[in-house]
């Protein structure tokens, strides 16, 4: 269900466009160096980044790998070592998503060494519209966040509560890209065109919104039935040229499944979308720990020892008293 949240958004922007899957490993070391692997299905998906050079590569278990809708197709790999000051790929030219802030640790203690890792993929921060003028905290977290449902609850009460929340966020977004849109046409208007989409503006929106949920009409779609806006038809690309770019800076088209993998065989992997960063920062973290057999060793052996040497003295005490 919240892939299809997906989909319509890609709809309402008017871009004919097949989201893009890729699939993340971090493998930390014992010295918090390691190695990042990139797999995707499209090879020119990173062309001109950090992940420029592609390998093509057949998956041994493709299951692993599975977005429920598409199997065994991430087949270009790239891999790149990273130091261990160095797991924050800076690269403008990557979606966010492909960008956290990654920061690794470890701890030592005698019997064992703890691992810890964390990637923080930063909420959006260009919303033209606050999602809690939609969705209250608790339906964001229920939206937006793994679900925790109650035992009792069946498939028709999951599909009712999603199909709810799912309406309430497509007219949010509708409305988001309705404000890009609309200060799009602002900035290239005079002042006379702008107070006319000014005194246009909550008729345009509502207009917008009773074309949902089946499609999007931008402006340029509603306006049409004004002839005192037909300015708009001369400079409609501006509309278009917005849209386009919610749709690039947001990467509503990109979804992540995010791997890390610690030393002592630790490993988590988490699907991140862009829908989990509309309400906050989104976090992928694990811990590990890596057990010192030689510390084990070095504390059982004395011990043993001196185990062994209380027995003795146990046993000669005891053949001295009987010999007395």
């Amino acid at each position: 269900m919240k892939h299809n949240v997906i989909i319509v958004a890609a709809s309402m922007l008017l871009l004919a466009s097949c989201a893009t899957n890729y699939v993340v490993t971090d493998h930390v070391g014992l010295r918090l160096d390691g190695t990042r692997t990139v797999l995707t299905a499209d090879s020119t998906a990173l062309d001109g980044t950090v992940y420029g050079r592609w390998q093509c590569t057949a998956l041994g278990k493709p299951e692993l790998f599975d977005f429920r809708t598409e199997r065994d197709t991430m087949r270009h790999a790239f891999s790149q070592p990273l130091p261990s000051d160095g797991w924050t790929v800076a690269d403008d030219s990557l979606p966010r998503l492909l960008r956290p802030q990654v920061n690794v640790s470890k701890h030592f203690r005698w019997f064992f060494t703890s691992y810890r890792y964390t990637a923080v993929f930063p909420a959006i921060d260009s919303l033209s519209v606050p999602i809690g003028q939609y969705l209250t905290s608790d339906e964001q977290h229920l939206l937006f966040q793994p679900l925790e449902l109650p035992a009792d609850w069946n498939g028709a009460d999951m599909y009712a509560l999603l199909d709810k929340l799912n309406t309430k966020y497509v007219k949010w977004l509708s409305h988001c890209l309705f404000e890009k849109e609309m200060a799009a046409y602002m900035a290239c208007c005079d002042s006379a065109q702008q107070a006319l989409l000014t005194q246009y503006h909550d008729t345009l929106l509502a207009m917008v919104f009773d074309s949902l949920p089946g499609e999007f009409r931008s402006i340029g779609n509603v306006a049409t039935a004004f002839p005192e806006l037909e300015f708009i038809n001369k400079i409609n690309s501006i509309g278009f040229d917005a849209l386009k770019w919610a749709y690039e800076n947001w990467d509503l088209d990109t979804r992540v499944l995010w791997r890390a993998e610690l030393p002592g065989g630790r490993t988590t992997e988490q699907m991140v979308s862009t829908e989990r960063l509309i309400s906050g920062d989104y976090v992928v973290s694990a811990e590990s720990r890596v057990l010192h057999w030689w510390a084990v060793a070095l504390t059982l052996i004395p011990l043993l020892g001196l185990v062994v040497c209380l027995f003795n003295a146990a046993r000669h005490n005891k053949r001295l008293s009987a010999t007395l």
